[in-house]
């Protein structure tokens, strides 16, 4: 107990900070107490506080006020205490062979055999980080669905494919009696339009030959003529959207004419060059986008139009 007395009493001071013991030292080593302040960087206020064991909280905790406490022991002179090492470390034999069996057990496993790991494991090991990762693979999936239905519904692209997989054909104009034999799309050489003669007055008389006379071609006939209110794209090609089953014929400024065969729901592209001209029996069934924007339909006796291209709004 006389051995260990000296080292219990120093730990205790310093785990309480004992203010008088401070004091003591302080006033034996003859130093005023602005000076030990200036010396261990510390304030008069903090340094009153560790001498009297005021409560008045110049320390932000009890470790950093230990820690000015130890600081100074150690300028005046006073070591605070070391920790103790406990008698089995004290012995260097005790030591050595607590290392040589550590030692003897490394060396122990790495002679084992390594694992084998089954297929069942090496699936749980996948699946264990595919969960990990399941947010950034949900993110990349949504990302490759949103790009496919980009690419199916938008109309461009839907036209090109038509305007692509339509192939001229040297045939005379088809009949709308066979147009259920046509594909969707059927684009149809341009057959000139019949010059009509006086002894011929029933013929000039009819309203439109493409309905009449169940041909998809130019005509010259005066049609209604419409425009889009503001343009926000070249006119090279017109973008339908029929509401009912419809048989369209579309004709571009080439004297190209393409029939579409439309169910309700359905859209499709031409593409060409202006002005066009758009013929169908069910014409206010259909919407018209042309430039960018929507045109406006003319009254339901009219059953043929003429879009007319205007300058791109810049």
């Amino acid at each position: 107990m006389t051995t260990n007395q000296p080292t219990e009493t120093k730990r205790s001071v310093y785990d309480t900070c004992d203010p008088q013991y401070l004091r003591a030292l302080r006033e034996a080593a003859g130093m005023d107490l602005f000076v030990l302040a200036r010396i261990s960087c510390l304030s008069v206020a903090q340094l009153r506080q560790l001498e009297t064991d005021a409560s008045d909280g110049f320390f932000y905790s009890d470790a950093i006020k230990r820690q000015a406490y130890k600081r100074l022991l150690m300028i005046l002179g006073a070591e605070p205490p070391t920790v103790e090492l406990p008698e089995a470390l004290r012995d260097a034999t005790q030591v050595g062979d607590a290392h040589l069996s550590t030692l003897d057990q490394i060396v122990a496993m790495s002679k084992q055999p390594s694992l084998q790991r089954s297929s069942s494991d090496l699936v749980r090991a996948g699946l264990a980080k595919l969960n990990v990762h399941k947010q950034a693979l949900g993110a990349l999936v949504l990302l490759v669905i949103a790009v496919l239905l980009f690419l199916f519904n938008n109309p461009q692209n839907s036209g090109q494919a038509a305007a692509t997989q339509a192939t001229p054909s040297p045939v005379q104009p088809v009949p709308i009696s066979s147009a259920a034999e046509l594909p969707l799309a059927v684009v149809v050489p341009v057959a000139p339009t019949p010059v009509p003669s006086a002894s011929a007055p029933a013929a000039a008389a009819a309203p439109s030959a493409v309905v009449q006379a169940g041909a998809c071609a130019y005509s010259s006939e005066a049609m209604p003529q419409l425009t889009p209110f503001t343009a926000h794209k070249e006119g090279r090609y017109v973008y339908l959207v029929s509401t009912a089953n419809a048989e369209i014929c579309v004709v571009d400024g080439n004297k190209q004419a393409t029939v579409l065969q439309l169910k309700a729901g359905e859209n499709r592209s031409v593409y060409g060059v202006a002005p066009w001209q758009v013929s169908s029996a069910h014409l206010q069934k259909l919407q018209i986008y042309f430039q960018g924007g929507r045109v406006s339909l003319p009254d339901a006796a009219v059953n043929h139009v003429k879009l007319v291209e205007i300058p791109v709004a810049r």
